[in-house]
């Protein structure tokens, strides 16, 4: 009986205490949720400042860095280069011709940078040498067109061939003081004489001569090549130029393949082959 009761007691005091640590905690979990806050609410409040990471400057991308150096390393296209032709027409002597003949060329574009018309030692025979710029295509076709003409007794293209290629040249240089006034004194006929002398050797030096000196001027005579007497013209420009006649390209072959002058050679010998067909171009019309 008394071991009943003790059990009963024992169990009421379990439950005591139970309900007790029950309603602590049940109170100290409604204190923590009425002072917490939310996660929200807390974000808000507190806004997180992200730190700028260092920025390194790398230029331009890989893709525009390509780009860059193939538009700079790529070789622009060339320009269309013009070849430079040297014909000479056999034509009989007789009016009209050399109106024809520039007729035709202009007709197809050609510019004509130098032309000679003369008399040969064939009496009724003139020659005529021209040079010009163009394509090779439409050459061919000037070339027939010159060869159709009733004159014309043939037409020879040295474009391709070794040539002895030579030019005249007249040149009037003053020698006077710049700024000198008609009443020379003794020192600008001095400065004129020294202007002569440096004239005279500059003309040496490119095989010319002094054909006439007068008190202000001199004339110089020059038998060059283009491209010499281009040369010679620059350098006598400081002087002052006051008159200058070039007389054109003057053309002629060489006697045969091996000559003692190859420092000459104004074209590259054109490559014959047997196999093929004889160039009929260069034949007068039948």
């Amino acid at each position: 009986m008394i071991g009943r009761v003790l059990a009963r007691t024992a169990l009421i005091g379990r439950s005591t205490v139970s309900g007790t640590s029950r309603t602590v905690s049940n109170a100290a979990a409604g204190k923590v949720n009425a002072s917490a806050t939310t996660a929200m609410e807390y974000k808000q409040q507190h806004p997180r400042q992200l730190r700028r990471l260092p920025r390194v400057d790398s230029g331009p991308s890989a893709a525009e860095q390509a780009v860059s150096n193939i538009l700079y390393n790529t070789p622009t296209a060339p320009k269309m280069q013009t070849e430079r032709h040297i014909l000479d027409c056999l034509a009989q002597d007789e009016p009209g011709v050399l109106s024809r003949v520039t007729g035709i060329m202009a007709a197809r574009g050609f510019n004509i940078d130098t032309l000679v018309a003369s008399k040969t030692e064939v009496p009724g025979l003139s020659r005529m040498t021209l040079v010009l710029k163009g394509p090779a295509i439409v050459m061919e076709q000037a070339k027939k067109q010159l060869e159709d003409l009733v004159p014309i007794w043939a037409v020879l293209d040295y474009s391709h061939t070794q040539i002895i290629e030579r030019e005249s040249l007249l040149v009037k240089v003053s020698i006077a003081k710049p700024n000198a006034d008609g009443d020379a004194a003794a020192s600008d006929f001095m400065d004129s004489q020294e202007r002569l002398r440096a004239l005279r050797q500059l003309a040496d030096l490119f095989k010319g001569q002094v054909l006439d000196v007068g008190p202000s001027t001199a004339v110089v005579s020059l038998n060059a090549k283009s491209d010499r007497i281009d040369a010679f013209l620059k350098l006598a420009r400081p002087f002052g130029i006051l008159e200058a006649v070039r007389s054109g390209l003057m053309a002629m072959p060489r006697s045969g393949s091996a000559t003692m002058f190859e420092s000459e050679q104004s074209a590259p010998q054109a490559t014959i082959i047997h196999d093929e067909a004889p160039d009929l171009s260069n034949l007068p019309p039948s």
